[in-house]
């Protein structure tokens, strides 16, 4: 005995017509029937009167049919028990991140986590450092990836320690230097990103040079670290990232320390030290650096 048999029985029954029963279920004729025939053998009893022009319920089956009714309203309330189980059980876990660059690592990361904590739902927001700031302030992320600048009242785990790097093609003048200055920098466009996307500390030596070349000097300031790469592919200026904005499998540029400049700490920053927050950083720091 099963649902469906269920289903097909209780709308016969109020029907008294195989046709409107099938309609309403979105069944064709011949599996009403089926389901009914089934039902009948399984119960060893017959439950309705069928002729051609007449479908009446036996006393049988006008005493299964109170049956039936019970048996899907428990059914049904079986079911609700445990999906509001499952939806309680299920805990949101909002992580916000500054670049696309980790979602290739999450992807992994994620789908390990799932295995071991599939009540866990992750949620990700891409956004610039400080909507993510405010986000992460005022409780709506449990987790951000990003640099230095949150409050480190909170948890803080270090993932990488980066330089600033200069961004070429291959074919650039400079592609071959070991490093470079801010002078030799002055001679072409530069391209940078926004406070926003990429927040630089009080005294951070590249943010006072760059803030004295933009009065003198053309430069772009791009919106986002896969527009600023694509103009230093083609020949624009030179990108002015830090590492972990440089995706270490892409070939068609070279990064270059730039000389004199501090060094970003890029890490978690989280709120609390739940299991799942736990596995997932160490998940994410093995992928990271493997």
């Amino acid at each position: 005995m099963n649902s469906q048999q269920l289903q097909c029985f209780i709308h016969v029954a109020e029907r008294l017509n195989f046709s409107k029963a099938a309609e309403s279920l979105y069944l064709s004729v011949p599996t009403v029937t089926h389901h009914i025939k089934s039902l009948e053998e399984e119960l060893g009893t017959q439950l309705f009167y069928r002729s051609s022009r007449v479908v009446k319920l036996t006393a049988n089956g006008e005493t299964f049919y109170h049956t039936a009714k019970d048996i899907l309203y428990r059914m049904d309330e079986a079911k609700k028990l445990f999906h509001d189980h499952q939806i309680q059980k299920t805990k949101l876990f909002r992580i916000g991140c500054m670049t696309t660059i980790e979602l290739k690592i999450l992807e992994a990361v994620i789908k390990k986590m799932k295995e071991q904590f599939p009540f866990v739902r992750p949620r990700l927001i891409v956004d610039d450092f400080f909507s993510l700031k405010n986000l992460y302030e005022n409780g709506q992320l449990e987790l951000v990836i990003c640099t230095t600048g949150l409050s480190k009242k909170d948890h803080f785990k270090k993932i990488i320690t980066h330089q600033s790097y200069a961004v070429v093609p291959l074919s650039h003048p400079l592609a071959n230097q070991k490093s470079v200055t801010f002078q030799q920098l002055a001679q072409y466009t530069l391209i940078t990103l926004p406070p926003r996307c990429i927040p630089f500390e009080k005294g951070n030596k590249l943010q006072e040079y760059l803030t004295l070349y933009k009065q003198d000097h053309d430069h772009i300031v791009s919106e986002s670290e896969q527009e600023g790469l694509l103009l230093a592919k083609c020949g624009y200026g030179i990108a002015l990232f830090p590492g972990f904005l440089i995706p270490d499998d892409d070939h068609s540029v070279i990064k270059i320390p730039i000389a004199g400049t501090e060094n970003i700490e890029y890490g978690f920053f989280y709120s609390n030290q739940e299991d799942h927050i736990q596995y997932f950083i160490q998940e994410y720091l093995q992928h990271y650096h493997d």
